[in-house]
């Protein structure tokens, strides 16, 4: 496939950024100027011509050349943009900055694109660290006094306990109760994992990144508190603070969630860890059957970075 760029350069930027020069060919911008005379004579109304029927002579003398260039331009950009990308080796994530830089009637388009980088960094001895964290002992012993305290609030609330054949209250409650300390075992184990992992890892974590976990964690806190019952506004007037002041006390707490996705995606890389097509298939396709409105391709990138993740926690588990 033909490039409709030259002269691209690239430098790196501090907080994992990196900067991408170059310039688009005038030819592939007058190419692009029909699919931006199209565009633009569907939004653009002019009394006596019925959006999208516009002469292009009237749409101009309207619009101005200068106009139909700019939407040329962008489109021109954003279909190169990802080809710019890889020419400049530059390993780019979340969303950049596009500037144009030069834009003049016959002559190339110059531009500049900002954007966030995959961050460079050196992951500690993980197998250690978790062989470490699997080593330590948990008590996971049901005391006959859990288990009493539990069927007393059992019927002080009037509960059913559906039973199988021959199995008591007791020894329902004592599986239970047996199952959820190894539950919590296992999630401290992977807590105290991944908190190590973070301690030993020295990464400079795009600002990007950051914010894309901060806004993950807003959402799933505005559905809590109206699953609760409570409007948003209602509960930040309570409490007395605005959206600005909670992202500001999750800073950190999302900095360390973006470091965690990096280091467990590095670590997935270096083992070749990955989710089958089969399962990754099963499980998208069960997530849009319950969220018909979903995006597929943010689904699929859902399911796969929790098959993934899980997978990555079962390999590390399996160091003891």
């Amino acid at each position: 496939m033909s490039k409709h760029f030259t002269n691209i350069k690239s430098s790196s930027l501090p907080d994992s950024q990196a900067e991408i020069t170059g310039s688009i060919t005038v030819e592939y911008l007058n190419t692009c100027r029909a699919e931006a005379i199209k565009e633009l004579n569907n939004k653009v109304s002019i009394p006596g011509f019925r959006s999208g029927h516009i002469p292009e002579d009237v749409l101009v003398k309207k619009l101005g050349e200068m106009s139909i260039l700019e939407e040329a331009a962008e489109i021109a950009l954003g279909r190169e943009y990802s080809s710019i990308v890889e020419e400049a080796k530059v390993a780019a994530i979340g969303r950049p900055m596009i500037a144009i830089t030069k834009l003049v009637p016959g002559t190339p388009l110059e531009f500049k694109v900002t954007t966030a980088v995959e961050p460079v960094f050196d992951l500690p001895d993980y197998k250690k660290i978790s062989a470490d964290a699997m080593s330590a002992s948990e008590d996971l012993e049901v005391t006959e006094k859990e288990i009493e305290d539990v069927k007393k609030e059992i019927e002080g609330r009037e509960i059913n306990v559906d039973l199988a054949e021959g199995e008591t209250v007791e020894t329902k409650i004592k599986e239970n109760l047996s199952k959820e300390k190894e539950f919590r075992a296992k999630e401290k184990k992977r807590l105290t994992i991944i908190n190590e992992l973070i301690k030993q890892t020295t990464i400079s974590v795009p600002k990007v990144l950051v914010d894309a976990e901060l806004q993950k964690m807003m959402g799933q806190f505005k559905d809590d508190v109206l699953r609760a019952g409570m409007q948003w506004d209602a509960y930040l007037k309570e409490i007395k603070k605005t959206e600005a002041d909670i992202e500001a006390d999750w800073k950190d707490k999302a900095l360390d969630r973006a470091k965690s996705e990096l280091i467990v995606s590095r670590i997935a890389q270096a083992e070749k860890i990955e989710p089958s097509v089969e399962e990754l298939e099963k499980e998208t396709a069960h997530i849009i059957s319950h969220y018909p409105d979903a995006d597929p391709l943010s689904a699929r990138i859902y399911v796969y970075t929790i098959l993934r993740n899980e997978q990555v926690f079962k390999f590390l588990e399996g160091n003891k």
